[in-house]
């Protein structure tokens, strides 16, 4: 599971990944737009080309911690998706909800391509 925000070693929720391994720090592949929902919560959003690579962690999940712990606990304007990392492989994430008239305001910032950093910044 790629992991981009609060969930990630350091941040408030990373107490959701319980003792899931971490297998890599990585980036996306350069396709995708990332959002600061209300300034809250991280959405990657996957425009093909012209996107950036995003800051991130791999996490070896199992399905139940996944299904009874992590995924309760996401922003309703998020859905499990799949993502290209940088090596061109696959992996579970949260992206932005498709067609979803509740989400809240957005804030693009693709150019920080890291929640860490935007976080530091405000």
């Amino acid at each position: 599971m790629f992991l981009n925000g609060t969930a990630m070693s350091g941040g408030a929720d990373h107490h959701l990944v319980g003792g899931a391994e971490l297998v890599a720090r990585t980036t996306t592949a350069k396709r995708y737009r990332f959002h600061a929902v209300d300034g809250s919560y991280p959405g990657l959003e996957d425009v093909g080309s012209g996107g950036a690579a995003i800051e991130g962690e791999v996490y070896e999940l199992s399905y139940e911690q996944l299904r009874e712990v992590l995924l309760p606990g996401e922003p309703a304007g998020l859905e499990l998706g799949v993502i290209e990392l940088a090596d061109g492989s696959g992996s579970l994430a949260m992206v932005l909800r498709r067609e979803y008239p509740k989400l809240p305001p957005t804030e693009d910032i693709s150019e920080l391509a890291s929640w860490r950093t935007y976080l530091a910044g405000r």
